[in-house]
């Protein structure tokens, strides 16, 4: 699994089109993957174990949702929690990360 990371309109998408090709399984937006997760009442963390199990090779893309001002919404900061951890699981478990900033990735793993 490779997972890219960075903020809102940071050119993720192109960035990981151009590094991975366009045979890779890619699923952007990873984190709206973890909010309907969430509202279906699963655990994100067991649904990314069970989907790298099914596709090892998968490509995930993810904001980092994390920064800013701490929504006053008890939903939206359980979301902001649940991706946080999620990704730090999805790190340990990547062949690489790479943060994307301005189109620019920088690998951190």
């Amino acid at each position: 699994m490779h997972l890219y990371i960075g903020g809102k309109a940071q050119g993720k998408r192109a960035y990981v089109e151009m590094a991975e090709g366009g045979g890779a399984d890619i699923i952007s937006d990873y984190q709206e993957v973890i909010r309907r997760q969430l509202r279906q009442g699963q655990d994100p963390i067991e649904c990314l174990r069970k989907l790298l199990s099914e596709k090892p090779d998968v490509v995930l893309i993810c904001d980092e949702v994390g920064y800013g001002v701490v929504p006053i919404e008890k939903e939206e900061r359980d979301f902001r929690e649940a991706v946080g951890r999620t990704m730090c699981e999805a790190a340990q478990a990547a062949r690489t990360v790479v943060r994307i900033v301005c189109g620019i990735g920088q690998r951190i793993k």
